[in-house]
């Protein structure tokens, strides 16, 4: 098949998608030599057909992206995550907002990119609601009570509520994931027992570290 027809059939098919080309040069277009498929989508951005975005990404059509676009792209089923301070305001933690949107999300193919103001960091997860739920924790005892503009009362109920869904098993797939410092597992082991929930994090946690040490 002619490269440019192939390209331009998936641009059809995917209307005003987002299109991630250190994504899709490995998949959909891996018969494609990499330099040839960057000419193709600059054709088609001089035709209109596609408009850039950020580095090495497009959006089919000419419908302005915004930022609710960047975080469907990026997060939903089960792609990945706000993180940070997006994540402490919508969970009614705080009322302090920061400039960088900060996203956890298994779709690039590098280690981090960004879009505008959104910084986006490769996760190996798929992101089920437990999986959310777990890192939306972790994430909260990291950051701890020096969070800016904490409300404390919804601190201790959101930790506690949050807790209720965990289980060793995902702990284990997120620690694989994510490095989090012992401080803040040692925080969660704490919290898990005082609500006596069953759980081997710290354990889980100190021989990931063995493990990691083992193949320097």
């Amino acid at each position: 098949m002619n490269y440019t027809k192939q390209v331009r059939e998936y641009c059809e098919k995917n209307a005003n998608s987002l299109i991630d080309i250190s994504i899709v040069r490995n998949s959909v277009f891996s018969d494609i030599p990499y330099k040839t498929l960057l000419k193709i989508f600059n054709r088609l951005e001089d035709e209109g057909v596609v408009h850039n975005v950020s580095k090495g990404i497009y959006r089919v059509g000419n419908k302005i992206t915004n930022g609710k676009d960047i975080l469907n792209a990026y997060t939903q089923k089960g792609k990945g995550m706000v993180v940070g301070y997006t994540l402490f305001n919508n969970i009614g933690l705080t009322a302090y907002q920061d400039e960088k949107v900060e996203i956890y999300t298994n779709a690039i193919a590098n280690k981090q990119k960004t879009i505008g103001d959104f910084l986006l960091k490769r996760v190996d997860l798929e992101f089920t609601d437990e999986i959310v739920d777990l890192i939306s924790l972790i994430e909260i005892l990291d950051a701890g009570y020096s969070m800016k503009g904490a409300d404390v009362l919804s601190y201790k109920r959101t930790v506690e509520l949050l807790a209720l869904t965990y289980s060793d098993k995902n702990f284990t797939k997120v620690n694989d994931a994510i490095r989090y410092k012992y401080s803040t597992i040692d925080k969660l082991s704490e919290l898990l027992s005082r609500l006596d929930i069953v759980n081997t994090c710290l354990e889980i946690y100190q021989e990931k570290i063995y493990l990691r040490s083992e193949k320097l």
